[in-house]
């Protein structure tokens, strides 16, 4: 008896083909390869190419999680089927084949949980499944730790973390979850004055150890001029999987997001991105930033991970647009595809960066003079550092000592205010503050949503 295939399409996404025969155990193979021609416009769209060699849970069955069908869609295919009786083979094609969508259905669990490669912190992870989401229709404190901490090494941020009511940097607000950093002397019972006399106080809500607690004034080392929000997924992390953010950029003088993801444990180390930090997308808040011919404002986007400070642009990736628009201008769906063998970033389903190990693994795409913690990561997989459970983390910060370069000049001609290397950075970047802060016009991060699938 030929084969049989069916063709299901799933709300809000997916696509599964599933082979049935009369006698599982002579069939060996299948291939499909089909086109799909949008009902809304003329052009072929999205290209399906499955070649299935091996049963899936007792099933021949191939799922691509990601393809998005509407009804009316048609899907143009070629179908060929490999069968094995002892030492003889037989090949069952079908061609010319077309698909018409007419139903689309909400994925149930009556197939079971498809085997995946993804690994959770807490529960089982299956093949295609949505394991993380927020749409921020509220803030859901059971999903995400609200931060409160002054951060510090290795970047050293000209900021503290606070949440409400100790501050109002963290909220959901149409539907849009909206992070806004603030000056820390408009704050209540502060002023300019004990910016540079006073003590910031955070242990009532804490979440850091505690010397990140609590700072107090002393010299040039003034409190953290500005107040900002951070969130951290509270008991989720995983390891492998896809993640999607759509999400608009902070725009401001000195600013720039945070969308990461953070290790958990930090079994590699701590110092200087030691365990690593995945960072999903980033654009420094100034309109205009030069290094001489270099652009290094709004329009540039930059991410990928890091594993060393001091050698933080080896597996980094910078796209620029040059239409005269802006990363902040708009949402942008930001997409990070993590697996055991490579990671790949999308902004807007369009690749920009692929980062592979080589036979060494991560650590060998590093000069020797790069301090990584190579001993610890000659014993993790060829991913390591990236081979452990992993946290979202959604934030905005200002300044620090990493992510502006010396030397830069702003778009008005403003050179940059502080050296990343004086002990004075801080109270130098807060005295410029009569340049920066009229430029904070958009200052806030915006997420729309939040999305992690299993591998």
């Amino acid at each position: 008896m030929r084969p049989k295939l069916t063709i299901t399409a799933f709300y809000p996404k997916g696509l599964r083909l599933l082979v049935e025969v009369l006698d599982d155990s002579t069939l060996i193979n299948f291939k499909f390869k089909g086109k799909i021609k949008r009902a809304n416009n003329n052009c072929d769209d999205d290209e399906i190419i499955a070649n299935v060699t091996a049963l899936t849970n007792g099933r021949w069955v191939y799922e691509d999680p990601y393809v998005k069908l509407k009804f009316a869609d048609v899907i143009n295919y070629d179908i060929q089927y490999l069968h094995q009786y002892y030492d003889k083979y037989k090949m069952y094609m079908n061609l010319n084949v077309k698909y018409v969508v007419q139903e689309i259905v909400i994925r149930d669990d009556t197939w079971g949980c498809l085997p995946t490669v993804t690994r959770l912190r807490v529960g089982t992870a299956c093949a295609g499944r949505i394991i993380f989401e927020d749409n921020f229709n509220s803030l859901n404190e059971d999903l995400w730790q609200i931060e409160q901490y002054i951060p510090s090494e290795p970047e050293y941020s000209f900021v503290s973390y606070q949440r409400p009511p100790n501050a109002q940097t963290v909220r959901v607000h149409r539907g849009h979850l909206r992070i806004e950093p603030k000056l820390q002397q408009e704050q209540e019972n502060f002023s300019n004055e004990s910016l540079c006399t006073g003590s910031l106080n955070l242990f009532s809500g804490c979440t850091r150890t505690a010397e990140s607690c609590s700072v107090t004034a002393t010299g040039a080392s003034i409190l953290p001029p500005v107040v900002s929000g951070r969130l951290t997924s509270k008991t989720f992390a995983f390891t492998y999987g896809v993640v999607e953010i759509r999400a608009k950029l902070p725009q401001g003088d000195w600013l720039y997001p945070e969308i990461l993801l953070e290790p958990l444990l930090k079994k590699y180390g701590t110092p200087n991105f030691a365990s690593g930090i995945i960072k999903i997308a980033s654009a420094l808040g100034n309109r205009e930033l030069r290094d001489g011919p270099n652009e290094h404002g709004n329009k540039v986007l930059y991410g990928g991970p890091i594993m060393n400070l001091a050698c933080r642009d080896v597996l980094t990736e910078r796209k620029e647009l040059y239409n005269g628009s802006q990363w902040g201008d708009d949402f942008h769906v930001y997409k990070v595809r993590w697996t055991p063998d490579l990671l790949s970033f999308k902004v807007d389903d369009e690749d920009w960066l692929r980062v592979e190990p080589r036979e060494s693994g991560l650590s060998g795409r590093f000069e020797r003079f790069c301090n990584i913690p190579r001993t610890y990561l000659s014993q993790g997989t060829k991913m390591a550092p990236f081979d452990d459970h992993f946290q979202l983390t959604l934030g905005v910060a200002a300044g620090g000592i990493t992510e502006f370069k010396d030397g830069v000049i702003t778009g008005d001609g403003h050179p940059k205010p502080w050296s990343n290397r004086n002990r004075k950075a801080s109270y130098n970047f807060w005295r410029d503050l009569p340049a920066w802060q009229p430029t904070w016009r958009q200052p806030a991060l915006l997420v729309d949503y939040v999305k992690v699938t299993a591998l």
